[in-house]
């Protein structure tokens, strides 16, 4: 299975890891903006947010996903953190994740797919999935069907299992977040709710 990197990804990203034991990250490829390789969507007091990494680029210059460097000129690092205490600091399982999510982003990794890989790594230990993954620089294509699911901007037919989310009560539930929202809301159970989740038709 190949898969473009993506920032603590969506819960549709990691359905795609429950069906496949072997996933290689493609970094291969021209850089696209406006993607979820760099950015992810939580839910907060206000609704949607989306936590976006700063990345180097010359404008106008195309550049390879593993040749893209991450930008500290702002601490976009604090900023993140604090989004996603604000957002999940009462759910169940918090303060059992937070702390190693900490560790890694703060490691201030040169690369956007260094940082991703390490991020992907813990949360498919925590999780509970089995497939192994690996970074590839092979000139192999992403599939166009799999590259829409790192597009925001396109209608996804993927259904997340509803599960209890800290602001169901004020915006109903929010399908296809980060999977940050499913491990913090759900913890070890995160499992069963992808194995439940579904493709419409």
């Amino acid at each position: 299975m190949n898969l473009p990197t993506s920032y603590f990804p969506s819960i549709e990203y990691c359905f795609q890891l429950l069906k496949n034991e072997k996933v290689r990250l493609l970094t291969n490829e021209v850089f696209p903006r406006q993607t979820l390789r760099n950015r992810c969507v939580i839910v907060n007091a206000n609704g949607l947010q989306n936590l976006s990494i700063p990345v180097g680029r010359e404008s106008g210059q195309e550049i390879l996903t593993s040749d893209i460097q991450i930008s500290y000129a702002e601490d976009w690092v604090k900023n993140h953190l604090r989004s996603i205490e604000s957002a999940y600091r009462r759910t169940p399982y918090y303060e059992y994740y937070i702390d190693a999510i900490t560790t890694i982003l703060e490691k201030k990794h040169t690369h956007l797919a260094a940082l991703n890989f390490d991020l992907l790594n813990y949360l498919i230990e925590k999780i509970g999935l089995t497939c192994s993954i690996e970074i590839s620089i092979s000139d192999t294509e992403i599939p166009k069907e799999i590259n829409e699911i790192l597009n925001p901007k396109n209608r996804s037919y993927f259904q997340t299992k509803e599960y209890l989310q800290t602001f169901t009560e004020r915006f109903g539930f929010q399908n296809n977040l980060s999977c940050l929202d499913l491990l913090f809301n759900e913890g070890p159970n995160s499992i069963c709710i992808l194995e439940e989740s579904f493709y419409k038709h």
